[in-house]
């Protein structure tokens, strides 16, 4: 079986650096965020800004990830949960903060107490009123999904179920982003990402033998025998994409292939599904050059069937859509 790129599991000297960083800004995003919740009471809205709050969050771990850089998954994963558990304890501490300053201000005025004794008040309500009371207070009143404060009511244990939801939606980006950066090739005898993706071809699929042939493949060099589609119509293709290091033309590059195949829904849309075929292959510079070639060859091969079907020069075998998916460029 040919090799593929596996991540070395290796962690970087800046990571932990780098995630210390990022578990500020993720408190600093939930800071934003529970203050863009209480003045947006939109449901709607909510759910955009929580779905940005685990974007934002899944970007900053893919920068920890890159810059580390981290090429252990399962680290990753662990500093994207580790990211998604500060943002939201964060944004629950501010609002309890925010609700332990409203609360004293309440007592104060029934008091009649000077300014000067706004911290005493606070560190007795802070006691009369600890978070777990706050939690307990806030799922018994609950709230209403609604525009101006009406709408369904959400009490109890459905505010546990909302408060889970929310933190499912953040983490599933701050985990999902990070985890994909960190299984992207990267080279260990250059030290740099292979960030720079290229379509080098495009393979009309004619006949689902061309897919099974790519499965089957047990060497690069049997990945390259690429199968020659007899038309270039076709619902169904073959995309090659090479990854490789900027500038780094003669050093090992990763070949992906994937099956992209469009179906038309009964509303008259066009639907696409992909398929991973082949996942970073290691390819040589000489087999990135084969690779090239047999693109080239590929188009030359579908220019000269078009020219056939404008000319009306089809051969009978073209003429039948039959094509000759045995042949092969190698």
């Amino acid at each position: 079986m040919f090799q593929t790129y596996q991540p070395s599991g290796k962690i970087g000297v800046l990571t932990w650096p780098l995630f210390l960083l990022g578990i500020g800004l993720a408190i600093g995003f939930a800071f934003v965020y529970q203050y863009l919740l209480k003045w947006i009471p939109i449901i709607y809205v909510n759910v955009l800004l929580t779905w940005g709050l685990g974007f934002i969050l899944g970007g900053i771990g893919v920068r920890i990830v890159k810059t580390g850089p981290l090429r252990n998954i399962m680290v990753a994963v662990l500093i994207g949960i580790l990211i998604a558990v500060a943002a939201i304890s964060a944004k629950f501490y501010i609002q309890y903060a925010r609700w332990l300053s409203a609360v004293t201000q309440v007592a104060m005025d029934e008091n009649n107490a000077s300014d000067d004794r706004y911290d005493e008040i606070r560190k007795q309500v802070a006691a009369e009123f600890d978070f777990m009371e706050y939690i307990k207070i806030r799922t018994d009143e609950g709230f209403k999904i609604g525009r101006g404060g009406g709408g369904f009511p959400v009490k109890g244990i459905f505010v546990y179920g909302i408060w889970l939801i929310e933190f499912g939606v953040v983490a599933w980006f701050a985990v999902k982003l990070p985890r994909a950066a960190a299984s992207r090739p990267y080279s260990e005898k250059l030290a740099a990402w292979a960030s720079e993706e290229e379509s080098v071809m495009t393979l009309p699929v004619t006949d689902s033998k061309m897919v099974a042939r790519i499965k089957a493949s047990t060497s690069v060099e049997e990945l390259l025998q690429i199968p020659i589609p007899g038309t270039d119509v076709s619902k169904r293709f073959a995309v090659y994409r090479v990854n490789s290091i900027p500038g780094q033309e003669l050093e090992d590059a990763y070949l992906s292939v994937d099956l992209l195949s469009y179906t038309t829904t009964s509303n008259g849309e066009t639907e696409t599904t992909t398929e991973p075929l082949v996942k970073h292959a290691i390819l040589s510079s000489d087999n990135r050059s084969q690779l090239v070639e047999n693109a080239s060859l590929l188009q030359e091969a579908m220019a000269a069937y078009r020219e056939s079907i404008d000319s009306g020069q089809q051969t009978e075998e073209e003429s039948d859509g039959s094509g000759n998916d045995n042949a092969t460029m190698s």
